[in-house]
C-alpha cells in the first residue's frame, strides 16, 4: 500500500499543473481529429487503447527500468534506456515533445535543488522522470502509473479542446480507461528488453502531418 508521502509525491509529478507544458502537445492526436479519423466519443476511446499500447511497450517498461537503474546507481544503464527511448521516436515532432519536457523537468528539479548530474545528455523525459519519482519518493510501478495518468489527461486534454466533446464526456472515458492503464502497466513489467518497441503507423502518420497543419493549436 501506499504511504501518504507516496501519495502526495504521485499528485505532485502527475499534476496537469507540473510545468513540463504536456498540455501543450498532442503526439498526432489533433491531425487525427484534423482528418476525421476521431470525430467522436467512441473513435477518441478507440485511439487512446490503441496509442497507450505505444506506452505499454515502449514508455512504461523503459521508465521501469529508469527507475531501477537509478536505485541501483547503474548510470551507464539510464543512459543506455535515454538512448534507446529517443531513437525510439519516430519522428520529428515526437523526439522534440520529448526532449522539451525532458529539459523542462531538469529545469524544475535543479530550481528544487536536486542534482541532476547523473542525467544523460540530452536526456529523454523517461529518464528525469524516474529521477523524480526518486526523489519524491515514489516506487516504480506508481510513478509509471503516473506517467500514464498524466499522458492520458493531456490526451483528453487536447480532445476537449477540439472536439465537441464534454466534461461528462471526458470524465466517462476517465473511468473507462482505468483499467486499459493497469493493464499497460502490468504488461510493461512482463516484457524482455528484446520485446520492446511497438509501431503504430496511423499515429507516426497523425505526428508527421502535423508538422505541416495549417491551423493547428497544439506543437505535436
Amino acid at each position: 500500500m501506499s504511504t501518504d508521502g507516496e501519495l502526495l509525491g504521485l499528485l505532485q509529478l502527475a499534476s496537469p499543473s507540473l510545468p513540463i507544458g504536456g498540455f501543450a502537445w498532442s503526439a498526432g492526436l489533433e491531425s487525427a481529429i484534423e482528418l476525421g479519423w476521431v470525430s467522436n466519443e467512441a473513435q477518441l476511446n478507440d485511439w487512446l487503447v490503441t496509442t497507450l499500447q505505444g506506452l505499454a511497450h515502449l514508455d512504461l517498461p523503459v521508465l521501469l527500468r529508469s527507475c531501477q537503474a537509478l536505485a541501483a546507481g547503474q548510470h551507464e544503464t539510464l543512459n543506455y534506456w535515454s538512448d534507446f527511448i529517443r531513437a525510439s521516436r519516430e519522428t520529428r515532432e515526437l523526439l522534440f515533445e520529448d526532449e522539451q519536457q525532458a529539459l523542462a523537468l531538469v529545469r524544475l528539479l535543479k530550481g528544487q535543488g536536486i542534482e541532476v548530474a547523473m542525467l544523460p545528455a540530452p536526456p529523454a523525459l523517461m529518464s528525469v522522470w524516474a529521477l523524480a519519482a526518486r526523489e519524491w519518493g515514489l516506487g516504480a510501478n506508481t510513478a509509471a502509473l503516473g506517467f500514464a495518468w498524466s499522458w492520458l489527461e493531456n490526451q483528453l486534454a487536447v480532445a476537449a479542446k477540439t472536439l465537441p466533446l464534454g466534461q461528462t464526456s471526458v470524465q466517462r472515458l476517465l473511468l473507462a480507461l482505468k483499467p486499459e492503464l493497469i493493464y499497460a502497466l502490468k504488461l510493461a513489467a512482463t516484457l524482455d528488453d528484446d520485446q520492446l518497441g511497438l509501431g503504430l503507423p496511423g499515429q507516426v502518420q497523425a505526428s508527421a502531418l502535423h508538422e505541416t497543419q495549417y491551423s493547428r493549436l497544439f506543437r505535436s
